[in-house]
């Protein structure tokens, strides 16, 4: 009898093992099974178009560009390395963001961040080596380079390529007429980097017409998505140690508070979109007519928050349609020499600012002022201002040209001689010649609201108005002239 009990409950022990190893096994292969599920997704959505043609266009248009820039050589091949890194890194975001659905600001700004810093490093690596031989290929680089942040631009993300794309063209013309009797390869450059914004224009009218296509491809939560195209250790086969593997891990941290902090989060987001080098979006929207300060006097009699607000229409809301390469930050206030250069930087509301002991290799680069006045003593080599605001100059005497980039309300005045001044992308440049400077001659694009400012016998000056717009006509049927369209005010 008691051998019979031993039986029945040895029986029952080995049945209870079994189901117990049948238990793990279950488990431990569900594990698998998910983790091999999330490897398939991954696999998937990289054989759909919408993945697939960023493929093709990295292939065949951003890798050949890259070839050529490192053939160049020079400063284009650190600059070519951070275009591959930016494209790369916009594959990584679309292929997370058309499975997942919108997140809130604050992980869009966090996600976009590989973006922003590459997009912030190519226009910095720009404004640092304007004395490069390579300078108009870099400008070309860095004027179109904020078509990327189309991935922010609603409804229409197609135009706003194009408009980056003309935005270029201005540099990569010079680079045609500079190597156009010297180097084939430069033009093939040029004709590379046109290609890319062609094709990126394609790929989103196709799949991102009125925007970046979220969810279109899967409807999960944004930050479960692994964005790596590396397959995680845990894909890999082999059984699984015991005890059964833990469950997966919680979301991170960051994101358990979000719906309480909402407008923080959008502040934020706006912060580190905000946080690069130069303006680049911005200052290239097309103003209207209405808003244009020379074409209606009265404008420019507002307050300066009045100006702003007019001009909502023309910058998107930021919480609606902000751009990677915006910039409302300031940095800290410089003016030092560093090496042949005088560095004059983030100065606000400053009229003391002067520069004595110069140099005629010396150059001076003036950078994000505003409400200030500088003054040069002697003769130097060149002067840069660039994205300055209501800034005065007044200099001695310069030996190649003064530059304004992407200024607004300025006015230059010029004791001795200045051969050139070069306006470009700038809203309102008035200078001021001496008697003995009367050959200064002026190159200008892309301008509104200039003056030169002739002295008199008297003392006093005149104003004579540089000429805006321009009326083309063809001449015996074969040769284009250009004059001057008196409709503007000349």
């Amino acid at each position: 009898m008691a051998e019979q009990v031993l039986k029945r409950l040895e029986a029952i022990t080995d049945r209870l093992e079994l189901a117990s190893k049948q238990l793990l096994s279950n488990s431990s292969s569900g594990s698998v099974d998910q983790s091999n599920k999330d490897d398939d997704s991954a696999n998937n959505i990289d054989h759909l178009p919408i993945i697939q043609d960023y493929d093709t266009l990295i292939n065949e248009s951003v890798k050949p560009f890259v070839a050529v820039s490192k053939k160049i050589g020079g400063d284009l091949e650190t600059m070519s390395d951070h275009v591959s890194r930016l494209f790369d890194a916009q594959h990584q975001f679309l292929r997370q963001a058309v499975q997942s659905k919108k997140p809130v600001d604050k992980q869009i700004a966090d996600a976009i961040k590989p973006q922003s810093n590459e997009i912030e490093a190519i226009t910095l690596f720009t404004s640092k080596n304007r004395k490069s031989p390579l300078f108009n290929h870099l400008s070309t680089i860095s004027e179109g380079i904020p078509a990327l942040g189309w991935i922010l631009v609603s409804p229409t993300p197609g135009p706003h390529i194009k408009d980056m794309s003309d935005a270029a063209q201005f540099y990569s013309n010079r680079v045609l007429k500079e190597f156009k009797e010297k180097d084939p390869t430069h033009a093939e450059w040029v004709k590379l980097w046109i290609k890319i914004f062609n094709d990126l224009h394609g790929y989103v009218r196709r799949h991102h017409t009125t925007g970046l296509a979220w969810a279109s491809q899967g409807k999960r939560d944004f930050d479960t998505i692994n964005t790596s195209t590396t397959k995680p250790a845990a894909a890999a086969g082999g059984p699984p140690p015991p005890p059964p593997p833990p469950p997966p891990p919680p979301p991170m941290p960051m994101n358990t508070d979000l719906g309480a902090k909402d407008d923080n989060s959008r502040n934020e987001l706006m912060d580190s979109i905000n946080s690069l080098g130069q303006g680049v979006t911005a200052r290239l929207k097309k103003v209207p007519e209405e808003l244009k300060t020379h074409k209606n006097p009265q404008l420019r009699q507002q307050a300066d928050n009045e100006s702003a607000s007019n001009k909502k229409p023309v910058v998107p809301p930021r919480s609606t349609k902000p751009t990677l390469s915006q910039t409302t930050h300031t940095g800290t206030p410089k003016l030092a020499l560093e090496g042949n250069k005088w560095v004059v930087e983030h100065h606000t509301g400053k009229s003391d600012l002067r520069i004595t002991e110069t140099e005629m290799k010396h150059t001076i680069y003036i950078y994000k002022c505003t409400n200030s006045t500088i003054i040069v003593e002697g003769k130097v080599n060149s002067i840069v201002l660039d994205q300055c605001t209501k800034v005065g100059l007044q200099f001695t005497s310069v030996v190649s040209l003064v530059e304004f980039i992407n200024c607004k309300s300025m006015k230059a005045q010029v004791i001795e001689r200045v051969p050139t001044i070069q306006i470009e992308k700038t809203d309102g440049c008035h200078i001021y010649l001496s008697s003995v400077s009367l050959d200064t001659e002026f190159i200008t694009s892309k301008s509104s609201e200039m003056s030169v400012n002739l002295p008199c016998d008297d003392g006093e000056y005149k104003e004579y108005p540089i000429a805006e717009q321009f009326k083309t006509y063809i001449q015996n049927g074969k040769q284009l002239v250009t004059i001057a369209n008196e409709s503007a005010g000349v």
